[in-house]
């Protein structure tokens, strides 16, 4: 039994041989993550060239997940120890390194803040509050209103500000075109402001004749108050509740999070839920029932995925962790079909005939007991149409581009995909012969066959009976 929630897994040191990402894709991995703030070229190269040879060998398609690193905000250099910040004592900060000051790194902070704001290292640990700004915009005289040891290259994040740097700093664009060479399936976008930035980041990919979705990641106060054009504008999205929990009160990330998912259900857009999913078991071969319900809250909520980031890049038990999400999306997964009343979807007022032709699938598949929903389709849109409703039906893809088939292991009860053009005239014979041939269906099954979206005028459904 597969589970319809998908697993992204970050890789690292931990799982990046191609014998571990073997055991994590037997154990439910769908995706594997390339987090770009970490590791060099050539690892990320020979992990990509790992992926692909373990998806041929499994019979998986594999999406890869390139996440840029964005214009992370860090303390420069300090000694090893780091420096003693006491509350009511005042620092400066500067922009340059100078003797008495803590250093940053991201040059445009003085001129981004201003009097009054609060400012958070090391994920809010340490708080300050800027009193007043050089005349020469290159120190922050600050209050320390929570004091802690402050270290070298820790994140700053500051809630009341703006932060005016571009998403896609110097790094990044020389990371994207190390993607877009390696065919990258999804480019998830750091501290996404407004949908501008997903704009600016599509028109480079076009640019370089790449078909990469673009994920945005919500972690910033601007992105909140921007959620549903940035959803719109963007192809996925990813509830990052690691810096929204510092950029926001932590205490407001699970309404967030049930509003981002909303949305983003809304309008048939992937969503992913990140950060801590099973943090105790980057050293410990078990997770807390604290973590396995928020795992369970996530589908409840109707992620289409959930991911993991040190638990599987240089945690102890990457295949533990990744089996793990594996057993509660089943398990939650097989409750929710017995008990429909709790997904709690609406049917949208006014429908376009493709999103009509989905739902109606959707329906009909779950009223004759269906064993598959096929969906034939170009880009996707038609299988992530289908996946918004939760028909709980497995539902399988035929698309004649191989990087669709690799994206589609991000969307919802997508179980199977294959590379394969349907000619829609005769589509019946081809999609039952290879059906029949991958083992997948026998005497007496049943499909129904949606071709909403692959074409202008074939906007249909089709049920068939082996």
């Amino acid at each position: 039994m597969e589970n319809r929630t998908k697993i992204i897994c970050t890789i690292g040191p931990a799982s990046e041989s191609k014998s571990v990402l073997v055991k994590m894709v037997r154990a439910g991995m769908d995706c594997i993550r390339l987090n770009f703030s970490h590791g060099t070229y050539a690892q990320f190269e020979k992990i990509i060239r790992a992926a692909r040879e373990v998806g041929k060998e499994t019979g998986r398609e594999i999406a890869i997940i390139q996440d840029l690193q964005g214009p992370k905000i860090r303390v420069g250099e300090l000694p090893e120890a780091g420096i003693e910040a006491k509350h009511g004592q005042e620092i400066v900060l500067s922009i340059h390194d100078e003797k008495g000051t803590i250093p940053v790194q991201y040059k445009e902070l003085p001129h981004d803040v201003k009097n009054g704001d609060v400012l958070l290292i090391d994920d809010g640990l340490i708080e300050l509050k800027v009193k007043n700004i050089s005349a020469d915009k290159t120190k922050i005289h600050c209050t320390v209103t929570v004091g802690g040891i402050i270290k070298s290259h820790k994140g700053i994040n500051a809630p009341t500000a703006s932060i005016s740097a571009d998403p896609l700093d110097l790094k990044d664009r020389k990371d994207l075109l190390f993607g877009i060479k390696h065919h990258v399936d999804y480019v998830a976008l750091s501290f996404v402001k407004d949908a501008k930035n997903i704009q600016d980041l599509r028109r480079i990919i076009n640019q370089h004749h790449s078909r990469a979705k673009i994920i945005a990641k919500i972690e910033r106060h601007e992105a909140v108050n921007n959620m549903e054009e940035i959803i719109m504008a963007a192809d996925a999205v990813m509830v990052a509740r690691g810096d929204l929990g510092v950029e926001m009160p932590a205490e407001q990330v699970p309404l967030l999070q049930k509003k981002i998912i909303h949305l983003c259900n809304t309008y048939g857009k992937p969503v992913i839920v990140a950060t801590q999913m099973l943090d105790s078991m980057v050293e410990n071969p078990r997770a807390t029932r604290a973590e396995i319900s928020d795992a369970a809250t996530a589908i409840f909520d109707h992620a289409d995925a959930f991911m993991l980031s040190n638990e599987t890049a240089v945690g102890k038990y990457p295949v533990e962790a990744t089996r793990t999400l594996e057993k509660v999306a089943i398990a939650v997964e097989n409750d929710l079909k017995k008990h429909q009343h709790l997904l709690n979807l609406r049917k949208p007022e006014d429908m376009k005939i493709v999103n009509a032709t989905c739902l109606n699938a959707s329906k009909l598949a779950h009223d004759i007991g269906a064993k598959f929903i096929v969906a034939v389709t170009r880009s996707g849109y038609t299988a992530q149409e289908i996946a918004k409703y939760r028909p709980f039906i497995p539902i399988i893809v035929f698309t004649p581009d191989a990087h669709v088939a690799r994206q589609m292991a991000l969307v919802w009860g997508v179980t199977h995909s294959f590379v394969q053009f349907i000619n829609l005239k005769n589509s019946l014979p081809q999609i039952k012969n290879t059906l029949i041939q991958q083992k997948l269906l026998k005497h007496g099954d049943e499909i129904v066959i949606c071709n909403a979206g692959f074409g202008k005028k074939e906007k249909l459904i089709t049920t068939t009976m082996v």
